[in-house]
This record gives C-alpha cells, structure tokens and sequence, in this order.
C-alpha cells in the first residue's frame, strides 16, 4: 500500500510499504505476466523479486498506467515512453520508492532503521563519513549515507568516492525533516537534499536543474 506521497518542490515523492504477499502485488498490475517474466528471469531471491515487483506496483499507481522500466548501461533507470519524465528508484527492506520529475533530474533513497545495539551504519561509518563531517546519532550517520546515495543517483557520475567526493554540512539530525547540503568537492557543485525520517526508515531526495 502506498505509505508516503508527496509533491516535492517539482517532482512527485512516493513510498510504497510492501505488506502484501507476491501473489497480490502482482494482482494490482494489468500485465502482471511479463513483470513476473522478467523478475523471475533476473533474481533467485524472493524477496527481490518482490521489491522489483513492488516498484513497479507503485509506478503503476502513481501513473495511472503500467509502464515499463528500462535500465542504461550505469543501471540508471530511464521511462523508455516517456521521455523528459526523470526518474529515480529506492528500496529497504519492506519499503519501496519513486521520485518522479518532468523538469529536473532527481535522486531518491530510504533506508532502514536497524533497531538493534550495533547498526550497520555505526560499523561502516569511517567508510563514507569524512573527518569535517559531523553525526552523533545512529539516524545521523543513516541520513549521510542516504544523503550521498541520493546525490549519487541525481549526478549520475560513475566511480564516485563517497567519503572523499561528498561532504554533507552540519544538519538537525534531531529533526524528524529538513533540508541538509551536501557539496560535490569534484564539481564544486551544491545539491540541497531534503530528509525525512520515520518508525522504520529515512527518506532523503534531491533534484538539479538540467545542464
């Protein structure tokens, strides 16, 4: 079902919760056969095979219409019928999410909460998080991997560092939403990235003006 959805300055935001079972996922798409053609072509997981599912479930929903996913040669996701329509995808586990914008290039991303004494993020933190960078929460240190993810998939450039490319300033990682900035030191470029977080998972999202 669809958890989140939201206009965002010019894209539309959406998060899907996947409660149901496969079955019923492909139950809510017209052509269910050749989504589960191609998921069950790609993936042994069944739990990818939902969340390919899902993603496809929510797309259909938010456009009325079942479209097809095209994938570049970077793994970027492209709307082969809709050109000028930009388009980024996330998921974490039991959550899906689409960013959709006909004027600027977007970038999405949620992650899960680990509700447990020694999340993931805590472990690898030294792997993305650079010495002028600041977290003193578990949510903190989720919404800096969230925010270069998201400003990953926005700029589209291959190899990217993330600890030596990306710095993200000093943000309320308290606040349940806001806005953080994140520099691309390569580019000299500034993205704003805006975060939300949840019971079970963070949100960030961004999006760029076309060169």
């Amino acid at each position: 079902m669809i958890y989140f959805d939201q206009q965002i300055a010019d894209a539309r935001v959406a998060v899907w919760h996947v409660t149901e079972e496969y079955e019923d996922l492909l139950s809510l798409l017209p052509d269910a056969e050749s989504v589960q053609d191609e998921a069950e072509k790609q993936f042994r997981s069944e739990g990818r095979i939902v969340e390919w599912t899902a993603v496809r479930v929510l797309l259909c929903s938010m456009m009325g219409r079942q479209i097809h996913i095209e994938y570049d040669e970077k793994g970027a996701p492209h709307l082969a019928d809709y050109e000028g329509l930009h388009i980024s995808i996330s998921h974490t586990k039991g959550y899906v999410a689409i960013a959709l914008s006909e004027s600027h290039c977007v970038g999405i991303d949620v992650e899960q909460i680990e509700h447990n004494s020694t999340p993931r993020v805590e472990r690898v933190r030294s792997r993305f998080m650079r010495d002028d960078e600041m977290a003193e929460t578990t949510i903190g240190m989720l919404l800096h991997w969230s925010a270069k993810e998201t400003a990953f998939k926005a700029i589209g450039r291959e190899g990217m560092d993330f600890k030596n490319e990306l710095r993200v300033s000093t943000f309320d990682e308290t606040a349940y939403e806001g806005e953080m900035q994140l520099d691309d030191l390569k580019e000299d470029t500034t993205y704003n990235i805006l975060y939300k977080v949840f019971d079970d998972f963070v949100l960030t999202f961004t999006q760029c003006a076309e060169e």
